[in-house]
């Protein structure tokens, strides 16, 4: 089969491509917007490459020429995530590519999503983080389809060696910086990254893949510190060395969630609720805090003191809903190859590997 591949040089593409050239498993063409972004799959050699503008239509319907089926894994602003599937889907119905595998995110639910959450419950475009509402856009455009089937994939939160979770660890678990909210005894919905290209292979061929959208992850969901255990570890450390975070105070509810309608028999009504003086106050300091520029990676302390976590982190590290993966079961056979054990011991071996044990470099 022969795929083209649109952000083969981030963490999902790049390893799917390590993946298939060297299992030979698929024919990958990798599209790239500069050939600069091939340097990571500069050690293989790639069977062919095109460069394209990957938000205009014409330009990457000229690059997957021949190719039969896609899968669009790049990542953006939220003004690019909603273009690049515009442009994706008129590019495959322009060149003949017959399916589009999209990775979305299991975000478009939000952080911490509310209990009883499946992949049929109702998308907001109306979040407080910007780039959920996008994604929910991107469904959307790509829902409204025609003339290309279209497989989504909502996976949480992505991991394995070279992941962005883990890379900034070591360095602040050494500075004493790393922390997790409230202890991190929150879920975390997460899936080791080759789980995730199983659901992408099974993506491209199954018959019921465009059944929806499907929700993947690992056959358990971790406590964040569970999740962090095995990394710290590997460096000589405890999860107990992280520093207990706050958590940010949500950000003020939307127009659309503050206006309450009431059913009283025939008619309803339209109402705002008043806010007491202390609760604005409150909601004004959450507002300031998130629209502060967040910590890198999650783990430097935004100032001295206890470390208080970005608004989006602290709802994913109090987390209180285990997403069901059910659709992906029943409908695609979906079966993680790997245990979340098995991830996160690939994870910490190569992690140790990189740093040292101790905590060196």
């Amino acid at each position: 089969m022969k795929v083209a591949v649109l952000g083969g040089s981030g963490f999902v593409g790049t390893r799917l491509l390590e993946k298939w050239l060297l299992s030979g498993s698929h024919d990958p063409r990798v599209i790239v917007r500069s050939p600069g972004s091939l340097a990571r799959m500069a050690r293989f050699k790639l069977p062919s490459w095109e460069q394209a503008d990957v938000f205009d239509a014409a330009s990457l319907a000229r690059a997957i020429e021949g190719c039969d089926t896609m899968v669009h894994a790049i990542v953006g602003d939220g003004k690019q995530i909603v273009t690049a599937a515009q442009a994706a889907v008129e590019a495959c119905r322009s060149a003949g590519v017959r399916r589009l595998v999209y990775l979305s995110s299991a975000s478009v639910h939000g952080q911490n999503p509310m209990p009883g959450t499946n992949d049929a419950s109702p998308l907001r475009d109306d979040q407080p983080a910007e780039y959920n509402n996008a994604k929910v856009r991107a469904e959307r455009v790509l829902g409204e389809a025609s003339g290309v089937e279209v497989c989504i994939l909502r996976p949480g939160i992505v991991y394995g060696p070279r992941c962005q979770w883990f890379t900034g660890l070591p360095r602040a678990l050494r500075s004493g910086q790393a922390f997790l909210v409230e202890g991190g005894h929150g879920v975390c919905n997460h899936i080791y990254v080759d789980n995730l290209i199983q659901a992408i292979e099974l993506g491209l061929v199954h018959p019921r893949a465009t059944e929806g959208a499907f929700y993947v992850a690992d056959d358990t969901a971790l406590t964040w510190r569970e999740f962090y255990r095995p990394m710290a570890q590997a460096l000589g450390f405890d999860v107990s060395d992280f520093q207990v975070a706050a958590a940010v105070a949500p950000r003020p509810p939307s127009l659309r969630d503050r206006v309450m309608r009431v059913n009283t028999g025939r008619t309803s009504k339209l109402f705002l609720p008043l806010f007491s003086r202390q609760l604005k106050d409150a909601v004004k300091a959450g507002l300031d805090r998130y629209s502060a520029a967040p910590p890198a990676n999650g783990f430097v302390m935004p100032r001295p003191g206890t470390p208080v976590a970005d608004w989006e982190l602290s709802q994913l590290h109090t987390c209180a809903t285990r997403m069901p993966m059910g659709r992906a079961v029943e409908v695609l056979g979906y079966s993680p190859s790997l245990s979340a054990e098995q991830g996160l011991e690939r994870s910490a071996r190569w992690l140790a590997g990189m740093w040292g044990s101790g905590g060196q470099s």
